[in-house]
């Protein structure tokens, strides 16, 4: 079975279960393979939570996130003020201006709540994405290593109970990825530069 072949096969099994991979070499060589696969073991999970490049992808947010928690903090205490302010104008004002002043208080802060649910979800997008770029890589890598090794079966650990410590070769992943891919983007690339 080709690089290709192979890196596509964990591609497809994905995060949620068990990530396979047969290696055509060993078993063509040697009938007993077919029927007794070599196994390897990795925790993803670890990988996903050691390697540079989602540490990254998490540091670059959380950055996002701490800056755009300042300027809404700001934003809210204006609108405080704003609020004050009209209430003491309460008891000056005509009842119709009045009302005007509070529809308009209202239309900020209902725009203002808009933008905070906007942000996150646009962080939450990012985080995913750039965790999702990071988990590609780690499959690709997690694909060599086994061909590397003639695995015939890669197991994720979340989903086994017992793994013999010689079967598990998380590290030489995370030592790898971190390699090859010390980072990721957090955000895809614009649309103009997608359609290049």
């Amino acid at each position: 079975m080709t690089t290709n072949r192979l890196r596509r096969a964990l591609l497809a099994a994905g995060v949620a279960g068990v990530v396979c991979a047969w290696a055509g070499g060993a078993a063509a060589q040697d009938g007993e393979a077919d029927r007794n696969p070599r196994v390897g073991v990795v925790d993803l999970q670890e990988i996903m939570r050691e390697s540079t490049a989602a540490n990254e992808v998490r540091a670059e947010v959380e950055a996002q996130q701490a800056a755009y928690r300042e300027e809404i903090s700001t934003r809210e205490s204006q609108l405080r003020e704003q609020q004050a302010e009209l209430e003491r104008q309460r008891t000056i004002l005509a009842a119709d201006a009045f009302a005007e002043r509070e529809a308009e208080f209202a239309r900020a802060v209902e725009a203002l709540q808009r933008e905070v649910g906007e942000r996150n979800r646009t962080l939450e997008e990012q985080l995913a994405y750039g965790m999702q770029q990071v988990q590609v890589g780690a499959l690709r890598v997690i694909a060599e290593i086994a061909e590397e090794m003639s695995l015939g079966l890669v197991l994720d650990k979340s989903q086994l109970l017992l793994v013999a410590k010689g079967l598990e070769f998380s590290d030489r992943v995370i030592a790898r990825l971190n390699e090859e891919m010390p980072s990721a983007p957090a955000a895809p690339p614009p649309p103009e530069d997608a359609a290049e």
